[in-house]
């Protein structure tokens, strides 16, 4: 019963901190006037509907439960990027703040839950600060690095924000710049070519381009092995 209670209490104790962690961009967000979008932490999720409604729901994927949080511009702005390294930075400084807060009276008081929460707490907020990637994704410090590591990677990052930020705020494909969906198909790795790939597959297809849809359709599926799982399924193809 011990490690039972244990067990509970780890997995209690993981996604707790991953949701503080999502709330510190998702806060960090909305302080910069973005639009929350969504909010995921383990099972349970929260989003903005196709009627403009925050509506909460059950997850089916598990690879989001780790936590996932979005916060969108309401407009296009040069500024917005600005704005997102920003946004990127607030889930580990969330993580660290809230961890520490609970860590120290966890252990002044031999609470085990709150030495649990801390701990994973500065944990999740460390290792997300730590320039890497991880699956599909960069961490938040590895994105903010390549914002600002040197041209190259920063084109690839500005490219990536625009064409999502734009198409969200349009509700289309229609009007994407071809010219940074380029500097993602051209990129070194797969999984940024995927998401050049995805992106003008969705803009060919909302212009009703049948035949180049149908190439930047064989592309992605000759990508497919290439790249997470969980890359495929986020950015599905009909």
């Amino acid at each position: 019963m011990d490690i039972l209670f244990f067990i509970i209490l780890a997995v209690i104790s993981f996604i707790m901190p991953s949701g503080a962690h999502e709330l510190g961009h998702v806060l960090t967000g909305l302080i910069e006037g973005f639009r929350f979008h969504l909010f995921v932490a383990g099972p349970l999720g929260a989003k903005r509907d196709e009627n403009d409604r925050i509506v909460v729901y059950f997850e089916k994927d598990i690879s989001l439960w780790g936590g996932i949080a979005a916060t969108l511009p309401k407009e296009a702005d040069q500024e917005n990027y600005k704005k997102f390294g920003r946004v990127l930075l607030g889930g580990p400084l969330a993580s660290i703040v809230i961890g520490t807060v609970s860590l120290i009276p966890g252990i002044l008081i031999s609470q085990n839950f709150l030495i649990l929460f801390g701990l994973m707490s500065i944990a999740i907020g460390t290792v997300s600060l730590i320039p890497m990637r991880n699956g599909a994704f960069y961490t938040d410090g590895g994105r903010w690095l390549r914002m600002h590591k040197n041209e190259a990677t920063k084109a690839v990052e500005m490219a990536i924000w625009n064409l999502t930020q734009n198409a969200i705020i349009q509700g289309n494909y229609q009007h994407a710049n071809l010219d940074e969906m380029m500097i993602l198909k051209n990129d070194g790795d797969s999984r940024t070519q995927y998401l050049g790939h995805y992106f003008a597959y969705q803009y060919y297809k909302d212009n009703q381009d049948d035949e180049n849809s149908n190439k930047e359709k064989a592309a992605l599926k000759g990508l497919r092995g290439k790249v997470p799982k969980q890359m495929v399924t986020m950015f599905k193809v009909d």
